[in-house]
């Protein structure tokens, strides 16, 4: 019985083998017509000259890229947004901020390091004082692009309570939002 299992297995395997081998293509099988159809549509010019490079094979990278720490991810961003800012590109500057935050956010060093932590603390602060910052002048810009009615009013007020996850570490920027929501009450 397990004599002829094992036959019909090992059958089988060498059965289904060729079959699965020959509906499989492979780059040296092409025709020589395919060639000589690419050369005419490059004199042509549908296809520009040279050719497409284009691979169905999936690209393994020469080498693996680094991951930034987050702290180091942060900073670069906290850097971007604060450009931004100074560009006036509010909206993309509260973005990078927010992100910089978490980021910053995410790390932890412990207390017994203090001057690492402090400069991870004023980090933080000047990543939340940028997201603050440029999310106010967003919401502004964007009721007064509303007309400044009611709805837009109330759309402006709901935004800026999202503020309030960041600002409440910091009672500057508490009192900040604080004066922006009642200036659109």
């Amino acid at each position: 019985m397990n004599g002829r299992l094992l036959l019909l297995c090992f059958c089988l395997f060498f059965i289904g083998r060729p079959l699965s081998a020959s509906n499989t293509t492979r780059p040296e099988d092409n025709d020589p017509e395919d060639e000589s159809t690419a050369q005419e549509s490059e004199a042509i010019g549908i296809i520009p000259e040279g050719g497409l490079t284009v691979s169905t094979r999936p690209i393994t990278p020469a080498e693996r890229v680094p991951e930034k720490k987050p702290y180091d991810q942060g900073l670069e961003e906290l850097a971007l947004a604060e450009d931004l800012l100074a560009k006036g590109r509010v909206e993309a500057a509260s973005d990078v901020a927010l992100q910089a935050y978490d980021d910053l956010k995410s790390v932890y060093i412990p207390r017994r390091n203090k001057a690492k932590r402090q400069k991870l603390l004023a980090d933080r602060h000047r990543a939340a004082t940028v997201y603050i910052t440029a999310s106010l002048a967003y919401i502004e810009e964007s009721v007064k692009r509303a007309g400044g009615g009611p709805e837009a009013m109330a759309q402006g007020r709901a935004r800026m309570a999202d503020l309030r996850d960041v600002s409440v570490n910091y009672p500057e920027l508490n009192k900040k939002v604080t004066r922006s929501l009642e200036t659109l009450s």
